[in-house]
């Protein structure tokens, strides 16, 4: 009885000292990815624009080049997807200022995925605990025990970074069989948590004179998109609802332009991805002048 007690003890001592003192090495990663972006933005005179989302945006848009062709400053603000839906709106204003615009490139997950997600946890767990209540006691306990696995088997992948955000030179194309499948999407879609988080951050931004476009992520395409009708009413209440570049169906991409994941493209998927955004913004541009 005496073991059982020390060592229920032990363990809830061990998860008090992880709580409070850990730094995920995974956290500290997306901390200095972060600091990279904030610091081009804030020098920055002018207006700018940013391209925000998660893991996918760090790699399909090369906002050196963008910044070489376009007059407008760009900025790479994608992050990681599972921060969720609310960490990267939030991000996105801290870092915009009246006359700029924003450009969301979100995962699909983000649409139906938790609007508070299991990164974002750990992020707050590490950097700004009162935030910590926008979880329920049970997601708390459950996100922390899951981080804890995450970090126990966590190798942290080297990139060359832009000073404006962006990945360069992706020379990878090692997609795993295991991860060369389609996405799974829910069989309806629904007006969720982060849907609402996305309507209030149009609210906020259209009071503070910031311009936003929606897009979609580059992925590997497969046949079974074509028939999705989460994607299709997505895209319906998308445009219904926001100013949007593109149809899910321009940014299906084949193998050849996949590094690691079917939402990260190499360098020739990047080169693609970007040479097609310049002729969208410059489009866009035209028709509204």
């Amino acid at each position: 009885m005496i073991f059982v007690i020390s060592f229920a003890g032990f363990i809830v001592a061990g998860i008090l000292l992880y709580f409070f003192t850990y730094k995920a090495k995974g956290i500290l990663r997306i901390r200095r990815l972060l600091e990279t972006k904030e610091k081009y933005a804030v020098e920055i005179v002018g207006k700018k624009r940013l391209i925000v989302g998660g893991s996918d945006v760090l790699y399909s848009f090369d906002t050196a080049l963008l910044n070489e062709k376009e007059a407008l400053p760009h900025v790479n603000f994608g992050l990681n997807v599972g921060l969720g839906m609310q960490f990267i709106l939030d991000t996105a204003l801290e870092n915009a200022e009246s006359g700029d615009e924003i450009v969301l490139c979100l995962a699909y997950s983000l649409y139906y995925r938790p609007n508070n997600d299991i990164f974002a946890y750990e992020y707050y767990r590490m950097y700004d605990r009162k935030k910590l209540k926008c979880f329920s006691m049970q997601e708390q306990v459950y996100y922390l025990l899951a981080n804890l696995k995450l970090n126990l088997k966590f190798v942290e992948k080297k990139f060359e970074i832009s000073e404006c955000g962006a990945y360069q030179n992706i020379t990878m194309s090692d997609l795993a069989p295991s991860k060369n499948k389609p996405l799974r999407f829910p069989n309806h879609f629904e007006k969720t948590e982060a849907i609402r988080a996305l309507d209030e951050f149009m609210r906020e931004t259209r009071a503070r004179n910031i311009k936003v476009w929606l897009t979609y992520p580059s992925t590997l395409g497969f046949d079974e998109y074509n028939r999705s009708s989460y994607i299709e009413d997505l895209k319906e209440y998308l445009e219904y609802n926001y100013l949007v570049i593109g149809t899910p169906n321009d940014y299906f991409v084949p193998l050849s332009e996949i590094a690691n994941s079917v939402y990260h493209v190499n360098q020739l998927g990047q080169h693609n991805r970007t040479k097609q955004f310049l002729k969208e913004v410059t489009r866009k541009e035209r028709m509204s002048s």
